[in-house]
Order: structure tokens, then C-alpha cells, then sequence
């Protein structure tokens, strides 16, 4: 009679024992249902997601494996892991090894030598040293692919892109003289880079695609600057000089041509004026010995007449010297007034008489 008033009547103990049980049950319940549908996934546009069922992918072929963007239901842990990944987002990577970090100064306090245990460094085909940074894009293409190398596909993508570019990067730029790599090779440098890690990359079945390598900065080490500056300042002169040189050619070539040119036409033109002028001189004189041995002593005085003709048409003065010991010998003639008094025929001239033109 008793226990039935207890049971009926429990203790204010007994009742808070109760009511705890129930809220734990409750709780029990609510942690259950959370677990059974905590294999429920929100798939981002940008992502796509895998689901790997006690380690394996689930699905036959890629169409079933991969989820495309959405609500995607999957067993609880430990069960079933969904993966989700990136494969629209442009991920990328700075790549920093290679560029100037710890640097080893003197006692003087100058920057003096790199310590390769701690800084990278690149060497140009012509053995000169320098540093650089790059910073690379790429996107998971393949996310299939890329499960299947690592259970972390994000960090092991930007693994093999870092380690692959400043693989090549030093293996590449030794292809490369460093006049070169500081002025018009970089932009080569670059996309021979960008390519052989593309190969690597596709030779593993990564499933990454690199969509950019830039070169951010390349600089020779801090101890070397002065000199590096030195030697561009001459590599600048150097194409100054040489353009001051093209433009002087451009202009003088033309100039040069062009009197060439003229002096060749005025040669040509004097060659066919006395080539001619011969020609007419040799015909002439052709002419003129045919008629002479037809006729030789007609020919020789009308040759005679024609020289005295010539010599008096271009005398200035016509002088007469008579003879001095008669008057009545032959008359002697002088022609032209230089200053000169000449004698003709052995007869010496005492005296002279100027007349007019």
C-alpha cells in the first residue's frame, strides 16, 4: 500500500531524476537525426563535389562521380566523405624561393654573398647569378584526376604547380643570356616555363591546367646591383649607339646613292660624247686619207689653206716683218702679240709693223 503511494506520489529527487533522462533521450534523438543527415552537402556554383565511400569513389563512370552544383545527399561519416572542388575557380600561387631573402652582409655592413641554404637563386646561360619571384595561375580541369593522386586535392594542386615552376624555372633560364632575361627574353622565359610544367603536369595525369605565369621581378643580388646597373646602362648605350648609327645610314645611304647615281650618268654621258666625237673624227680622217691618195697634192694644199684660214681667224694681232736686208724679199708674218718676237724661215726681223684685227 505503501510502494503504491510512492510510485504514485514520487519524490521531488526521483521526479528531477526523471526529467533529465527524458531531455537526454531527447537529445539522444536530436543528435541521431543531425548524424543521419549530416552526409547532406551544399555544392557552391563555382565547385563541384565527389563523394569517396569508405575510400573509394562512388559512381561508375565520371558522369555519376562527379555532382555538379546543388544539395547532394551522401551517407554519415565515417561512411561516406564528400569532396568538394574548385574546379571553375582560377586558383593561384605566388612563388617567392627564388627571390631575395636572407642576405649575408660583411663587417663593413655591405651585402657580400648568398647563402643557398636559405635563399634561391637562378644562373643565366652566361654564369651570371639572379633572383626572381613568379606568381602562376591554374584550375583544376580534371577533378577525377586529381583524386586519385592525393586524398587532398586542393593542397596537393598547389604543391606540384609550386615545386614544378621553380623546377623549371631554373632549369629554363639557364637557356638564356642575362642581358637577355632582363630585357627582351622574359616574356620567352616565361612561356617556355609556363609549357614544360603544363607537360609535367599532364604527363601525371594532375588534372591541372595552368592558365598564366608572370614573372613578377628579376633582379640581379643585392651585392651585384651597382654592377648589373653599370652593364644595362652600357647595354642602353649600346642600342642608342646603334640606332644614332641606323638612323645616320638611313639618311646617308640615300645621299650617297643619288650621287652615284649622277656621277655614273655624267660618265656615261662623256664616254658617249667622245666615244662619238671620235667616231666623227675617225671618219672623217677615213674620208679624208681616201681622197688624199686619190689626189695628194690637191688635198695637201687645200689642207695648208685651211690650217692658214684657222690661224688667222684666231690670231688677236697680225704683225708683218719685212726683210732687212731687202725690201723687196719675202714678207714674214707673225701672229699673235705675246710680248714675243720670233723669226720665220731663218730670217732675223729687225723691225715690225702691228696692224689691226
Amino acid at each position: 500500500m505503501n510502494d503504491q503511494r510512492k510510485t504514485d506520489n514520487p519524490t521531488p529527487l526521483l521526479k528531477t531524476i526523471n526529467d533529465f533522462m527524458k531531455l537526454v533521450k531527447a537529445f539522444m534523438v536530436l543528435v541521431f537525426i543531425s548524424y543521419l543527415f549530416s552526409g547532406i552537402t551544399l555544392v557552391k556554383p563555382d565547385e563541384v563535389g565527389i563523394i569517396l565511400r569508405m575510400g573509394k569513389l562512388v559512381g561508375e563512370n565520371a558522369i555519376d562521380q562527379i555532382h555538379e552544383p546543388g544539395w547532394m545527399f551522401a551517407l554519415p561519416k565515417p561512411f561516406d566523405e564528400v569532396k568538394k572542388i574548385p574546379v571553375k575557380r582560377i586558383l593561384q600561387v605566388k612563388i617567392t624561393e627564388l627571390a631575395t631573402k636572407n642576405m649575408q652582409r660583411s663587417e663593413e655592413g655591405n651585402i657580400s654573398s648568398i647563402d643557398p641554404t636559405q635563399e634561391g637563386y637562378c644562373i643565366s646561360a652566361d654564369e651570371n647569378i639572379f633572383q626572381t619571384s613568379v606568381f602562376v595561375k591554374y584550375q583544376i580541369s580534371d577533378p577525377i584526376k586529381l583524386m586519385l593522386l592525393y586524398s587532398n586535392p586542393i593542397r596537393l594542386a598547389q604543391t606540384l604547380v609550386h615545386d614544378l615552376t621553380v623546377s623549371e624555372m631554373i632549369s629554363v633560364s639557364c637557356r638564356f643570356n642575362i642581358d637577355g632575361l632582363f630585357t627582351k627574353d622574359k616574356k620567352e622565359l616565361s612561356q617556355q616555363v609556363m609549357d614544360n610544367v603544363q607537360q609535367k603536369l599532364d604527363k601525371i595525369n594532375s588534372g591541372l591546367t595552368i592558365v598564366s605565369l608572370e614573372v613578377l621581378e628579376m633582379v640581379p643580388p643585392p651585392f651585384l646591383k651597382f654592377d648589373f646597373e653599370d652593364v644595362q646602362s652600357a647595354f642602353v648605350d649600346q642600342h642608342q649607339f646603334i640606332n644614332q648609327a641606323k638612323s645616320s645610314r638611313e639618311t646617308k645611304l640615300p645621299e650617297a646613292q643619288s650621287a652615284y647615281e649622277e656621277n655614273i650618268n655624267k660618265a656615261m654621258a662623256y664616254s658617249e660624247e667622245i666615244v662619238a666625237k671620235a667616231t666623227a673624227e675617225a671618219s672623217q680622217f677615213t674620208k679624208m686619207l681616201e681622197a688624199y691618195e686619190e689626189n695628194p697634192q690637191e688635198v695637201s694644199l687645200e689642207m695648208k689653206n685651211k690650217t692658214l684660214k684657222s690661224i688667222t681667224e684666231k690670231s688677236g694681232n697680225l704683225i708683218v716683218f719685212p726683210d732687212s736686208k731687202t725690201a723687196q724679199g719675202n714678207t714674214t708674218l707673225l701672229l699673235g702679240t705675246n710680248g714675243s718676237i720670233q723669226t720665220m724661215n731663218g730670217v732675223t726681223l729687225d723691225g715690225y709693223y702691228e696692224s689691226a684685227d
